[in-house]
C-alpha cells in the first residue's frame, strides 16, 4: 500500500518545523568530518588469558555465544573434511562443483559420483558407517553439535557441559560454524540451513527446532567456507554470513535470491520472515560486528594468491565485494580477481561495480567482535577484536569515520599462541574465545579461553551491566527502559529498545527520538525502535511514526539525519521525495544513506538530484558511488539510464552503467537493462566501456546460453570487438569470449579480425587465436572467469573464408609467437595444407635460427597432416641443438618401438640435458618391449647402487612401477630398493630420496605460489610476498640443505624452528602466560612475550605447560605428487638472498 501524499503531508504538520530545512546548530558527538579525526595514542591495557573451560573438554569448537546468565553455547564440528568434503582433496570434481546452482545439484552429484557399489569411491570417502562399502551414505554418519557450557558454582571456571542439540548430518550438511543466543532462542548456521532452537523444559536441551532459511552451501569448495557470523542487528533482525559456497534461497514470501558462486551477508526477522541478501561478492567473512551506530563490519579471507591480502570490510547494504568462487581455480589462466585488482583497497585500475576494502588484515581471520562499551577496560572502548587461526594471533583496532566510510587506526597485537576461532563478549565484560586445541585436524579436544583486563570485572560499570543483563528487561518500568537507551553498554541499550518495541511503546520512542538535547545514542536507538514498530504492523500505514522519521531527516544533528534515512530504507512505503534534499547534505554519510534509501523507495523526481550527486564524486568515493548507483537503479527508468550514455562526465556514465547492472541483477536477468548496457560498450572512455563489458558478461550467467533470444548481451559486446578503441584486458578478453560463446561464423570472423590488428597488444591477439582454436570444443569452464558454462560439448568447425584468410595472414607475421599460435589454430581447426606448405614446414623444423616454439608447431602439423617424409624430419629433429625439439621428435617415434629405443639409448649415453634424459627414461616405461624392459632394469640397478640419488631416480621409479604388473623382475627390483631404503634409516625422507634432485624450479615456484591445495605462499613469505604465519624463506637455501627442505615437506613436525615453537603456561591461579621459550632451569621458566619482553615464571606456580610440537604446516606429501614435491624442493634451493645480519637464522637445528 502506498501512502497518499496528502495524508502524509497532513501528518508532517503534526510536527512543527518539519517542512522547513534547519541549519545544524549542535555538533554531533559522532565525528563526521570528511577526514577522520587524528587517532589518539591508545592506552594499552594489559590483558591476560585464562582457560575458562578449566578441565572441561570442549571438542573441536568453532563458534561461541553467551547468554545473559553467562552460559556459553558452543558449536562442535565433526564433519569438517571427512563428511563435509573439501574440493582440494577431489580436484577432478572442480568443473562440476563450480557449476552447482542449488543444494539439490550437490546432493544429486554425490548420489551419482558416490553411488552405492562404485569401487572408486574409496579415494573420496571413508567407510564411516562400517557397512563395508564407500558411498554417499558415509556422508551421513557424523553429526554437528551444539554444547551448553556453564560455570555452575560461580567460581570463574566452567564445570559443566552437555549437548544442547545434535543430529545435523545429511549428505549435504556442512559444519556448525555459527551460533547465537538471543532472547531465549538459540540460532545456529549449519549449511544448508539456519536453525532456530529453544529449550522450553529447562533441561539444557533444545526440544523445539525449526529451519528459518535454507539454500546455502551449494558447492563442495574449500573447507571452512561455511555459514557463520550470527549476530543481532540494531533493527532487531538476525544477520549472518556465508562463505563462497553460495546462496540459492526462496524466502517465505516467495522471493528468489540467487548468488550461486558468491559469499554474502544475509538477514531476516527473528522468525525467518523478510529474508534478504544484504551484501554479496564476499569470499569468507567469518564473523560480523556492528559498532554503536549500526554500521556493519567484517574481515574477509584472502584466496591464497601470491601478493594478495586479507581485508577489513565495511559491509553496506547492496554492495558487491567482487569475489566469485570460480576465481579460486584459475591457476595460470587469466584471473579477474588478481588481474583487475578486485581484492585491493581502492585503486584506479579497479572496476567500479565492486566496493573495495578499508584495510588489509592478518592471516586467517576468524573470530571478530566489537566492544559493546563496558567490556574489558576503558582503554579498549570503541575497539574491534580479531583472531587469526591457526597462527594464534589476536589483534585489536579501531575504525574511525572518514566521510561516508571509515579508516583503520591503532591496530596492535593483544595476544598470540592460542589459536582462537570464534569469539564473543560475555555479560561479565570478558572476551571469550574457543580454541580447537591443535590446529586444523580434528582431535576431539579444545577449550574456551577468557581474555580480560586484570581486575576489570570488579569495575562498577561492568558489574552494573552484568546485573542488568542477568535480570533482563521484561519486568522493568517503561521509564526505566527509556533511561537505559543511553546506557554505556550496547547490549543494554538494545535490550531496552527491543523491550519497548515488544510493548508497542511508540510514544516513549517518539519522545526520545525527537528530543534534541537527549543523548545521541538514545535517540538513535529510539529511531531504530520506531522503524521496528512500523515494519511489525504492515496492515496499518503507521502515518504518525513515518512522519516522525520524515521530520528527523531535517534534524540539526547529521547522525540523526543519517539514521533516519537508514531506517526509512527498510520501511515498506515512504514518499521518497522527502529524501531527495539529503542528496545535497553537507555530510557524506547523510548523502550515502539517502542514496541507499532511494534505492528502496523509487522516486522518479529524485533522478536529477542523483545525477548531480554522481557529478560531484571523485573516482575514489566508493560508498557514495554505491549510493548514487543504487538510488538511480531504484528511481530511474532504464531509458533514462541509457540516455546518460551521452553525459559529458565519464564517471556519471560509469555510475549509469552500475545502475543498469543492478537493474539487470535479477533472477533471469532484465533484457531491457542488458540492451541499454550495450549502448555503453562503444564508449571511447575506458571506464564506462569496461564497466559495461563486465556487466554484460556477468549477466550472461543469469541467462540460458542455449537460448538465442537471451544472448543479447553477448552480441552487443562481440559486435564492437573488431574496431574497439579499448586495449585493456578486462574489456577485450570478455569481448573475445562473448563472441566465442555465441559460436556462430559471424562472431568467429570478428575474433579473427581482432587477431589481425597490429595496434593492440600481442597477448590479446594470442587470446583471440586461442578462442578460435577452441571453437569446435568449448572447455567446461569459462575462458575469462572460470565459471561453468552450459554450452554444447561440441560445435561445428568454422568454415569461414575470413577466418582462413586471417590465419594465412598471421602465418606470415614477423612475431614468432603469433606465427606458432596461428599454425596451431589452423591445425586444430582442420585447415588443409598443400604439398608446398608441408615442404616449407619441414624446412622450418630444420631451420636452426627459427624460434623453437614455431619449429615444434611445424613438427606437430606435419604429423597431423601425415606428411610422407615425416620420418626424415624426425631424424633431423633428433639431431637438433634444441632439447625440447629433440624430446618432441623422440615422442613421435613411439609408434616404432625399435627406433624409439635406439634413440633413447643414444640420449641416455650422450645427452647432457637433464630434462631430455628424464623424458627418455619415462619413455622406456611406455614402450612395453622386452628389450626396453632390459634397458630399464639396467638403468634402475645402476641408480639403486649409487650412494646419492640420481636426478632421474623419480622417472626410473615411475617407469619401473608402470611396468611392474607385466614384468615380475622389475617389480622385484622396485620392492627390494624400497625395502633397502626403509631399513637403512629411520629418517622420514628415506622413502622420498628420489625427490631430492632433478626437480624443475620453475614448476616448483608455480606450486609454491599457486597450487590449489598447498599454496605455500599463504603461510610463508619470499621477500615481501606472502604471509607471516610461517618463516620467511627468502634465504632458506643458504641455511638448509636439500634433505632438510625435503624433510620439512614430507614430515613438517620433524624439525620445527624454535622461533615457531611457542609455549603456553597455565598457572595455578588460572592465568595464562604465552610466548617463546628462552630458557628454563630448576626454579624458573623464561618466555619472550609478543612484545619481545622477558616473562619470568616460577616453576612452582605452573600448573601445566603446553608446547606446540606439531607443525601447523599441512602434510602436503598427502596432496602433492612426488614430481610436485621434487619441483618444490628445487625451487626452495634457489632461494639464496642473504637476510640482514640481525634477522638471519642459524642453519643448525
Amino acid at each position: 500500500m502506498r501512502i497518499p501524499p496528502c495524508l502524509f503531508v497532513c501528518c508532517l504538520l503534526l510536527f512543527p518545523g518539519a517542512l522547513f530545512a534547519q541549519q545544524e546548530t549542535t555538533p554531533a558527538p559522532r565525528p563526521s568530518a570528511q577526514k577522520a579525526p587524528a587517532a589518539k595514542t591508545p592506552v594499552r591495557e594489559e590483558l591476560e588469558f585464562t582457560r575458562w573451560s578449566g578441565s572441561v573438554n570442549i571438542p573441536d569448537p568453532v563458534a561461541i555465544s553467551l547468554d545473559n546468565q553467562g552460559r556459553a553455547y558452543v558449536t562442535q564440528t565433526q564433519r569438517r573434511k571427512s563428511q563435509d568434503l573439501d574440493i582440494r582433496g577431489h580436484r577432478q570434481w572442480i568443473p562440476s562443483d563450480v557449476g552447482f546452482r542449488s543444494v539439490e545439484d550437490k546432493r544429486n552429484f554425490y548420489h551419482q559420483e558416490l553411488a552405492i557399489g562404485n569401487a572408486s569411491n574409496k579415494s573420496h570417502v571413508e567407510d564411516l558407517n562400517k557397512d563395508g562399502v564407500h558411498d554417499y551414505r558415509d556422508l551421513m554418519v557424523l553429526s554437528e553439535r551444539i554444547w551448553l557450557v556453564e560455570d555452575a558454582d560461580g567460581n570463574g571456571t566452567a564445570d559443566r557441559s552437555q549437548i544442547y542439540a545434535e543430529d545435523f548430518r545429511t549428505e549435504v550438511t556442512g559444519i556448525a560454524a555459527g551460533v547465537l543466543w538471543h532472547n531465549g532462542d538459540v540460532y545456529a548456521t549449519i549449511a544448508p540451513d539456519v536453525w532456530r532452537m529453544r529449550d522450553t523444559t529447562g533441561d539444557g536441551k533444545a526440544n523445539q527446532r525449526e529451519i528459518m532459511a535454507t539454500g546455502f552451501g551449494l558447492h563442495i569448495a574449500y573447507a571452512g567456507h561455511d555459514m557463520h557470523g550470527l549476530t543481532v542487528g540494531p533493527d532487531g533482525k538476525i544477520y549472518w554470513s556465508v562463505g563462497d559456497k553460495g546462496i540459492s534461497v526462496v524466502s517465505r514470501e516467495g522471493r528468489r535470491f540467487a548468488y550461486p558462486n558468491q559469499g554474502g551477508v544475509m538477514r531476516c526477522n527473528s522468525d525467518g520472515s523478510d529474508f534478504e541478501v544484504f551484501a554479496h561478492g564476499l569470499r569468507n567473512v567469518q564473523e560480523l560486528a556492528f559498532n554503536e551506530y549500526g554500521d556493519l563490519f567484517g574481515v574477509d579471507n584472502d584466496s591464497d594468491q601470491s601478493g594478495e591480502r586479507e581485508r577489513v570490510v565495511f559491509i553496506a547494504r547492496g554492495m558487491d565485494a567482487g569475489w566469485r568462487c570460480n576465481y579460486q581455480y584459475r591457476g595460470k589462466d587469466y584471473n579477474p580477481w588478481m588481474a583487475e585488482g578486485l581484492w585491493e583497497r581502492w585503486s584506479a585500475r579497479q572496476p567500479a561495480y565492486i566496493t573495495p576494502p578499508l584495510a588489509y588484515s592478518l592471516n586467517g581471520p576468524a573470530g571478530f567482535t566489537y566492544n559493546p562499551g563496558t567490556a574489558l577496560g576503558p582503554g579498549y572502548r570503541n575497539y574491534f577484536f580479531l583472531t587469526g587461526a591457526p597462527g594464534g594471533e589476536q589483534r585489536a583496532f579501531q575504525l574511525l569515520p572518514r566521510g561516508a566510510t571509515f579508516e583503520q587506526a591503532n591496530e596492535h597485537e593483544i595476544g598470540s599462541s592460542v589459536p582462537l576461532v570464534g569469539i564473543n563478549f560475555g555479560p561479565d565484560g570478558g572476551l571469550y574465545g574457543v580454541d580447537w586445541g591443535g590446529g586444523y585436524p580434528l582431535n576431539q579436544k579444545g577449550a574456551i579461553w577468557k581474555i580480560d583486563v586484570p581486575g576489570g570485572a570488579d569495575s562498577t560499570l561492568r558489574q552494573e551491566t552484568r546485573e542488568l543483563l542477568a535480570a533482563g528487561f521484561a519486568h522493568r518500568e517503561t521509564n526505566q527502559l527509556q533511561e537505559l537507551l543511553s546506557h554505556a553498554d550496547q547490549r543494554v541499550r538494545l535490550g531496552a529498545q527491543f523491550e519497548l518495541v515488544q510493548r508497542q511503546a511508540a510514544t516513549t520512542l517518539q519522545q526520545v527520538a525527537q528530543k534534541a538535547d537527549a543523548d545521541l545514542l538514545a535517540r538513535i536507538h529510539a529511531i531504530w525502535g520506531v522503524g521496528q514498530l512500523i515494519r511489525q504492523d504492515r496492515s496499518s500505514p503507521q502515518l504518525e511514526l513515518v512522519a516522525l522519521l520524515a521530520q528527523l531527516l531535517q534534524d540539526p544533528q547529521s547522525e540523526i539525519r543519517a539514521q533516519a534515512a537508514r531506517t526509512i530504507s527498510d520501511l515498506p512505503h515512504f514518499e521518497g521525495q522527502l529524501l531527495t534534499p539529503l542528496l545535497a547534505d553537507a555530510e557524506p554519510r547523510v548523502r550515502f544513506q539517502a542514496g541507499l534509501a532511494l534505492a528502496r523507495h523509487a522516486t522518479p523526481s529524485a533522478v536529477p538530484a542523483l545525477v548531480k550527486l554522481a557529478e560531484s564524486l571523485q573516482p575514489s568515493d566508493n560508498y557514495l558511488r554505491l549510493a548514487a548507483a543504487q538510488g538511480l537503479a531504484g528511481s530511474a527508468s532504464t531509458a533514462e539510464l541509457a540516455d546518460l550514455s551521452r553525459h559529458a562526465a565519464p564517471l556519471v556514465r560509469t555510475i549509469a552503467v552500475l545502475a543498469l547492472r543492478q537493474q539487470d541483477d535479477q533472477a533471469g536477468g532484465n533484457p531491457a537493462a542488458a540492451a541499454a548496457l550495450g549502448r555503453f560498450v562503444s564508449d571511447e572512455n575506458v571506464q564506462p566501456a569496461t564497466e559495461a563489458a563486465l556487466a554484460l558478461y556477468e549477466g550472461l550467467d543469469r541467462r540460458d546460453l542455449t537460448d538465442d533470444a537471451a544472448l543479447l548481451g553477448a552480441a552487443e559486446l562481440a559486435a564492437v570487438l573488431p574496431a574497439t578503441p579499448q586495449s585493456g584486458e578486462a574489456f577485450v578478453r570478455r569481448a573475445i569470449s562473448a563472441a566465442y560463446l555465441l559460436g556462430d561464423v559471424k562472431s568467429a570472423d570478428r575474433v579473427a579480425a581482432y587477431a589481425q590488428r597490429t595496434d593492440v597488444p600481442i597477448a590479446l591477439r594470442l587470446d583471440a587465436l586461442d578462442a578460435l582454436r577452441q571453437w569446435p570444443q568449448p572447455p567446461l569452464l569459462d575462458r575469462v572467469d572460470g565459471r561453468r558454462r552450459r554450452l554444447a560439448e561440441k560445435r561445428q568447425r568454422i568454415h569461414s573464408p575470413a577466418v582462413k584468410a586471417a590465419l594465412i595472414d598471421l602465418l606470415a607475421s614477423t612475431d614468432a609467437k603469433l606465427q606458432a599460435a596461428a599454425l596451431k589454430t589452423s591445425r586444430d581447426l582442420g585447415m588443409q595444407f598443400t604439398d608446398k606448405d608441408l615442404v616449407e614446414l619441414a624446412q622450418l623444423v630444420a631451420a636452426p635460427k627459427a624460434a623453437v616454439e614455431l619449429r615444434l608447431e611445424a613438427l606437430d602439423t606435419l604429423r597431423s597432416q601425415k606428411y610422407s617424409r615425416l620420418a626424415e624430419v624426425i631424424t633431423g629433429a633428433l639431431q637438433s641443438t634444441a632439447p625440447v625439439l629433440r624430446m618432441r621428435a623422440l615422442e613421435l617415434l613411439k609408434s616404432d618401438p625399435a627406433a624409439a629405443l635406439a634413440a633413447i639409448e643414444q640420449v641416455l649415453a650422450r645427452s647432457k640435458d637433464l630434462r631430455e634424459r628424464q623424458h627418455a627414461v619415462l619413455m622406456l616405461g611406455d614402450l612395453a618391449t622386452a628389450r626396453a624392459d632390459a634397458v630399464l632394469a639396467a638403468q634402475f640397478q645402476e641408480m639403486a647402487g649409487q650412494p646419492a640419488p640420481a636426478a632421474t631416480a623419480l622417472e626410473l621409479m615411475e617407469s619401473v612401477s608402470a611396468r611392474a604388473e607385466q614384468n615380475v623382475d622389475l617389480a622385484r627390483l622396485l620392492t627390494e630398493y624400497n625395502d633397502q631404503r626403509a631399513s637403512a634409516s629411520d629418517d622420514p625422507i628415506a622413502l622420498w630420496t628420489q625427490c631430492l634432485t632433478g626437480g624443475d624450479a620453475t614448476e616448483g615456484k608455480e606450486t609454491f605460489m599457486n597450487h590449489i591445495t598447498t599454496q605455500c605462499i599463504r603461510c610463508h613469505q619470499v621477500g615481501k610476498t606472502g604471509s607471516t604465519v610461517g618463516p620467511n624463506l627468502e634465504s632458506i637455501a643458504l641455511q638448509r640443505d636439500g634433505a632438510h627442505l625435503l624433510r620439512s615437506i614430507v614430515a613438517p613436525s620433524a624439525d620445527i624452528e624454535p622461533k615457531y615453537q611457542s609455549q603456553t603456561l597455565l598457572l595455578l591461579s588460572g592465568r595464562v602466560v604465552q610466548g617463546l621459550l628462552l630458557r628454563k632451569d630448576d626454579k624458573v621458566t623464561v618466555l619472550a612475550d609478543n612484545q619481545g619482553k622477558e616473562v619470568v615464571v616460577p616453576n612452582d606456580q605452573i600448573d601445566e605447560s603446553l608446547a606446540r610440537k606439531i607443525s601447523i604446516m599441512p602434510e602436503i606429501a598427502k596432496v602433492l605428487t612426488p614430481r610436485e614435491i621434487r619441483n618444490l624442493v628445487a625451487y626452495l634451493q634457489t632461494l639464496k638472498k642473504p637476510l640482514p645480519a640481525e634477522t638471519a637464522q642459524p642453519a643448525s637445528k
